[in-house]
């Protein structure tokens, strides 16, 4: 193993590790802003009555189910996750509905374990954009979707201004190794996430064609402080707060509730606007 491959999967082993902790807080906690944007991806990749669709990275089923409710009783999702925890949780929750035409299971972007061309479509909503691999990720998209398969993602646009003083604040009480893992957001984001332009380069070298990308915001409300700090336990920065020393935990989340005070408004709540990319293309 190289070592480029040895730090891909010590990356996907630490996410499936913050997932899984975050998994039974996820939905409670971010569902109302994931679940609409799963939902406008379904609608944007023309999911038709009948498809197999497959999520990746489907987290606590925002798109997953969104796709059911588009496909419908004749169609079939699968969800996959690197997270044990997210998929016994997304599971339990189809199986809860009585849903039959859905199946979620643990699995790899970068090696996806269904046969060629299982399905005619392919989604994933803040999940590519985060492999080591993103050419060996679509790859496997390619390989699995039916020539003509639609495939669709979803990526973090700009934020409004400020709202990287948080974080900033969080990533100051990291230990260096993980410090310097993170010194920009940018940096986390593979080609697929970090410009329309490197993501359509990308598409295009791996086969797919009808590259197009369309912006929507999101809007997230936060009654206070506190809610803000469940939220990043509950979801992607619950990997930062797992490698900050214990010790030093409640400093930094002081520290980073006080970056949030010029951005309350009068009456302590928080407004965040943060644009949604969301891209679509077809496999040759």
């Amino acid at each position: 193993m190289t070592n480029t491959q040895f730090r891909g999967e010590s990356t996907k082993r630490a996410v499936a590790h913050a997932f899984s902790l975050a998994a039974e807080e996820y939905d409670q906690v971010n569902g109302g802003f994931f679940n609409p944007i799963g939902a406008r991806l379904a609608r944007l990749a023309g999911l038709r009555p009948g498809d197999r669709v497959l999520d990746i990275g489907c987290g606590r089923g925002a798109v997953l189910f969104a796709a059911l409710a588009e496909v419908g009783p004749q169609g079939y999702v699968v969800g996959v996750d690197l997270a044990d925890g997210m998929v016994r949780a997304t599971a339990a929750e189809a199986a809860g509905r009585g849903l039959r035409n859905v199946r979620v299971q643990q699995d790899d972007a970068e090696a996806l374990g269904f046969p060629d061309r299982s399905f005619e479509a392919a989604l994933s909503s803040f999940a590519v954009i985060f492999t080591p691999d993103p050419a060996a990720a679509l790859a496997e998209v390619g390989r699995v979707l039916v020539p003509g398969g639609r495939f669709g993602f979803t990526a973090f646009g700009a934020d409004e201004p400020g709202w990287d003083r948080p974080g900033a604040a969080l990533n100051a009480f990291l230990p260096p190794q993980a410090a310097r893992r993170r010194q920009s957001r940018a940096a986390r984001y593979n080609e697929l996430g970090r410009s329309p332009e490197e993501a359509a380069e990308l598409l295009h070298r791996a086969g797919f064609t009808d590259v197009r990308t369309v912006e929507y915001p999101a809007v997230t409300h936060y009654p206070d402080p506190e809610s803000w700090w469940r939220a990043q336990r509950a979801g992607g920065w619950r990997a930062v707060l797992e490698a900050i020393p214990a010790a030093r935990l409640d400093e930094a989340r002081a520290a980073a509730q006080a970056a949030l005070a010029a951005l309350a408004g009068p009456d302590g709540s928080l407004v965040r606007r943060t644009a949604i990319r969301y891209t679509t293309a077809l496999r040759e």
